[in-house]
């Protein structure tokens, strides 16, 4: 299967923890979407529910007449009494700076405050995986998500650890192209064809 995993577009709130937080895509982000998928060539195209993911899918949908899933296992990661804040300001609060660090370096180990847990977050990720798997029949499919599922995706399709994650660099509509096949004890294996910044 040809998977690509596109990050949603520029939503003019660089630095901020928006997981479950609903933003719109900018002008920018629009644009920057439209260009990173108008060669097309996709049946399947797969988003997260939050408009951010969700409002391009339907535009590339309608235009391109593909089939169109909404997943909600495809959402960004809850980042509890963070999300939607500036980092700035949560760093700026010493308790919450130290819990921060501790969340990035061991993101398994520790929760953000009401947010979701590392282990769930992971499971429902592999869950929207495996959907995507079967419903593409082998063909080629597009998922518009977020940074934090396209991360936990690449660690389980290439086996990369989870210390590795936050060195691959997603900026705003980066598209990740991989082939990927899955074994009968469902374990997922693949490889890394691109990666097009926008």
């Amino acid at each position: 299967m040809r998977l690509d995993l596109l990050r949603h577009g520029d939503t003019g709130r660089a630095g901020y923890l928006d997981g479950s937080t609903d933003s719109p895509l900018s002008n920018v982000g629009i644009l920057q979407m439209e260009r990173q998928t108008a060669r097309g060539g996709w049946p399947l195209v797969i988003a997260s529910p939050l408009q951010r993911a969700r409002r391009p899918a339907e535009m590339l949908a309608r235009v391109q007449a593909c089939q169109l899933v909404i997943d909600p296992n495809w959402a960004e990661i809850d980042f509890g009494q963070w999300d939607g804040r500036p980092r700035v300001d949560i760093e700026a609060d010493r308790g919450d700076r130290s819990l921060l660090a501790s969340y990035y370096d061991d993101p398994q180990r520790l929760t953000p405050p009401g947010g979701e847990h590392w282990a769930a977050f992971e499971r429902r990720v592999r869950a929207a995986l495996a959907d995507a798997y079967v419903r593409s029949a082998g063909q080629p499919t597009l998922v518009i998500t977020h940074a934090g599922p396209i991360r936990m995706a690449l660690a389980t399709i290439l086996g990369l650890p989870l210390q590795s994650l936050w060195a691959v660099r997603l900026g705003y509509a980066t598209r990740i192209e991989l082939d990927v096949g899955r074994e009968d004890d469902g374990t997922f294996w693949g490889e890394l064809v691109e990666i097009v910044q926008p």
